[in-house]
């Protein structure tokens, strides 16, 4: 059946169902000959677009079969119909559906690398990529094929993404201080567990090496507990809110760019930069008055900032998965950073009053560790070029 009379067929149909079922319309006999145009219209317009998708779907076992019968000469032609043209002042689009399209342009590579033609092949096989980066080779596919695929760049050039997580704070206590005999230590810091919100960018060097720099906003609550003279305990809680900046090199352990859909672990060690937004304290004072009495002292919010460094350095040690899902990957990391530097401003030990002589608080000499968590998603950018 050709596809003119298939059309006739269509049309000559659609006007006996509408003119059957549309409603009596005496005023308008004109506008009811012709109500049935548009429903002919759509579904000739369908028949045609699934008519040429079947026959493109046939074309395509027409030039399987070709090349497996050594007719190799005749696979670029059988396939021209069906494909995009755009070279030479031509636009042509084709009828391949994407799975079509590919498998057409892996049978068109492997047609030019028998035919030795490698240019047409290498052309061939860089739209295969642009139209899918992450092509996998077939586990059959003849070695002169893999050989070319290994010429070509296939990882991302970049990718980029966001990470939500939570931290936990530890201490490391390098010198005391206190209004009390500093040398009976009594003091106890506890971390609550905080949150880190960012974006994060790698950079790919190989299928093993990348390198990555992110950004996060966190927040972070401690509280120091400590017992004054016998008779009276403090409890101290700080947040603090910090922009924090790693920058490293992470090694894969596995091969990435297999774009399997298995569990991918990852090591990672660097260096970061954190910048103190905002510090502030509140604390409660408890006076031992009598064995069944005792008196609170507390006040509002005391900011505490000019106290801290308002720079931290720290070094940075961490492992991850990854987990492909759609383009990109769900990332989910653990992280250590160490603390290089004191986080007292030491020239601002006592410069807050009310701290001083209202809780008997004073700062001692310590460096934070941070322990985060943080799971996300990554999403690559591609750009597949032949690399040698």
């Amino acid at each position: 059946m050709t596809m003119n009379y298939l059309i006739y067929h269509i049309c000559k149909n659609a006007k006996r169902i509408v003119n059957h079922y549309a409603p009596p319309m005496p005023n308008h006999r004109l506008l009811t000959q012709f109500s049935w145009l548009p429903f002919c219209l759509v579904l000739g317009l369908f028949s045609v677009a699934s008519a040429a998708e079947k026959d493109c779907a046939e074309t395509l076992k027409k030039a399987q079969a070709a090349y497996e019968e050594g007719r190799i000469n005749e696979v670029p032609d059988i396939l021209d119909d069906c494909l995009d043209v755009f070279e030479d002042k031509k636009a042509r689009k084709g009828n391949f559906d994407r799975n079509q399209k590919m498998e057409a342009y892996y049978l068109l590579s492997l047609t030019y690398l028998y035919l030795n033609e490698e240019e047409s092949a290498e052309k061939i096989l860089l739209k295969l990529l642009r139209l899918e980066p992450e092509y996998r080779l077939k586990n059959n596919a003849p070695s002169e094929f893999k050989k070319l695929y290994g010429n070509f760049r296939v990882r991302p050039v970049l990718a980029f993404g966001g990470k939500v997580g939570g931290n936990i704070m530890r201490f490391n206590v390098t010198k005391t201080f206190g209004v009390d005999d500093p040398h009976s230590f009594n003091e106890t810091y506890t971390s609550k567990l905080g949150f880190q919100v960012g974006g994060a960018v790698e950079l790919p060097l190989t299928k093993k090496l990348g390198v990555f720099m992110e950004a996060y906003y966190s927040g972070r609550t401690y509280t120091l507990n400590n017992q004054l003279f016998g008779y009276a305990s403090t409890n101290y809680e700080e947040s603090q809110t910090w922009i924090e900046i790693p920058l490293g090199v992470r090694y894969n352990l596995g091969d990435k760019y297999n774009f399997s859909s298995h569990l991918k672990p990852y090591v990672f060690g660097g260096i970061s930069t954190g910048v103190l937004l905002a510090a502030s304290a509140v604390v409660v004072r408890r006076d031992k008055v009598s064995v069944d009495v005792q008196r609170e002292v507390t006040g509002t919010s005391i900011p505490v900032a000019p106290m801290r460094n308002r720079l931290n350095i720290s070094a940075l040690l961490g492992a991850g998965v990854e987990l492909k899902r759609g383009r990109g990957y769900l990332v989910f990391d653990v992280r250590y950073y160490m603390g290089l530097s004191n986080a007292v401003n030491a020239a601002q030990r006592y410069s807050v009053n009310e701290l001083l002589f209202k809780y008997g608080h004073i700062d001692n000499d310590f460096t934070t560790n941070n322990i985060t968590f943080s799971l996300g998603y990554m999403y690559p950018i591609y750009k597949p070029k032949k690399i040698r």
